[in-house]
């Protein structure tokens, strides 16, 4: 009986060990796969954020070529602005405005009489002190208006 269990326990052992050597192949294959599989994982994400990348550097050479051009529309409105500015001022252009001359009180207009042409009336001006604020508005417009539209095409 001491025989059998000692064949008995020798099995057992061997069954044991060769067991173990084919769990340890299992193991060997499943890390294998799992290795493989994340791999793979890994290069599928490195490609997409290369490709978002690339993506996000064209966009971004597009907003700067975008705004390269609106810089230079509100500099080139500057510059028609300061040379209207200049044409007014040595006097070459004159500043003429739709308006309407009172009666009453005007330099221009003799508070006397009523006549019926506008002969002897100048043509409306701005005033000295009101010209740099048109020049203002103006380039404010111009510049508001530019960038406007930089950020609208920016946010479509």
């Amino acid at each position: 009986m001491k025989t059998y269990l000692a064949i008995f326990l020798v099995g057992c052992a061997l069954g044991a060990l060769v067991n173990g050597w084919r769990l340890n192949a299992n193991m060997a294959d499943l890390r294998t796969a799992h290795s493989d599989k994340l791999k793979e994982i890994s290069d599928k994400a490195l490609q997409t954020q290369q490709s978002l990348q690339a993506e996000l550097d064209a966009n971004e050479k597009l907003w700067a070529t975008a705004e390269a051009i609106q810089y230079q529309t509100i500099l080139e409105a500057r510059n028609e602005i300061d040379n209207l500015r200049d044409a007014v001022n040595d006097k070459s252009k004159q500043l003429l405005v739709n308006a309407t001359c009172s009666a009453a009180g005007s330099d221009n207009v003799s508070e006397t009489g009523t006549d019926s042409s506008l002969g002897e009336r100048a043509a409306p001006r701005l005033t000295k002190d009101a010209e740099p604020y048109y020049y203002t508005l103006i380039e404010q417009i111009v510049t508001m208006t530019a960038q406007l539209n930089y950020y609208q095409a920016r946010c479509e």
